[in-house]
Order: C-alpha cells, then sequence, then structure tokens
C-alpha cells in the first residue's frame, strides 16, 4: 500500500496520469494537453456566445502570458484558431475557432468523455460524491492559505 500521509503527492501523480493518457489519445490530432485544454475553452466559450481573450485564458489555465501566446501560435499554425482584431483596440485580438478547429475540438471532447467513463467506473456512486467533497475541501483550503 502506498503512502498515506500525503495526500497532495498522490494527486499530483494521478494528475501526471491523467495527462499522460490525454496526450496518448490525442497524439494523432497533434496536440498536447494544454493545447487541448484551451482550444475546448475556446470552443465552449463560443457554444455560449461569449467572446475569448487571451487575458482570459492566462486567467482560467493560471499560466504567463508568454506560455498562452505560445500556446495560441501553434494552435494558430495548425489551423484551428485565428485572432481577430477588436474595432477600438489595435492590441486586444479575439480568438476564433476555424472550422477545423471546431472539428477537432469535438472529437477531442468525444475522446474526453470516453476516458471519463472509465475513470468512472473506478468508483461507485458514494465513492465519487465522498471524492468531490474532499477535492473540493482540499482546494478551498489551499485558496484560502494562498491569501494568507
Amino acid at each position: 500500500m502506498k503512502d498515506e500521509g500525503y495526500p497532495m503527492r498522490e494527486m499530483v501523480n494521478l494528475n501526471c496520469i491523467w495527462h499522460r493518457m490525454i496526450e496518448k489519445r490525442m497524439s494523432d490530432l497533434g496536440l498536447t494537453s494544454i493545447q487541448s485544454r484551451m482550444l475546448g475553452y475556446v470552443y465552449f466559450q463560443r457554444r455560449q456566445e461569449k467572446k475569448v481573450f487571451q487575458r482570459e485564458l492566462e486567467e482560467e489555465f493560471k499560466i504567463r502570458k508568454s506560455s498562452v501566446t505560445s500556446v495560441i501560435q501553434i494552435l494558430e499554425k495548425k489551423g484551428l484558431v485565428r485572432r481577430i482584431g477588436v474595432p477600438g483596440d489595435a492590441r486586444k485580438k479575439e480568438l476564433v475557432l476555424t472550422e477545423q478547429g471546431i472539428a477537432v475540438q469535438e472529437t477531442v471532447l468525444e475522446r474526453l468523455n470516453r476516458l471519463e467513463d472509465m475513470a468512472n467506473q473506478a468508483l461507485g456512486e458514494e465513492e465519487r460524491k465522498l471524492w468531490f467533497s474532499c477535492i473540493r475541501k482540499i482546494e478551498a483550503r489551499l485558496e484560502e492559505a494562498e491569501y494568507d
């Protein structure tokens, strides 16, 4: 049995396994985990008829501007997103999925749903409820500690 004194270490390990599985399932699409996640964010925001700008991606994914810029540039080169200028602010660019980007994201969603289903089969309903309860408690405590 693994050492149960370090739950965060176990979560980090689980996160690494999860990301490796995602990258393996998306490898034929040529997407890394973060590229896939950003593409998904833009996809879901657009479905809600919301505009997406780089600043939102920085906040949503809690990563630096330069990292977001790098991912966006790669997604542009792959023909999955476009940046469209905003009237009145030449510096601000709206991110829009191309038709190819939408098709790729729908494939990604299908694959992620299968992965989620597989992971959910490992836990019963009560275990899932307990899992989410524990995760929310840890998240809340870490967020409190961030502002201490």
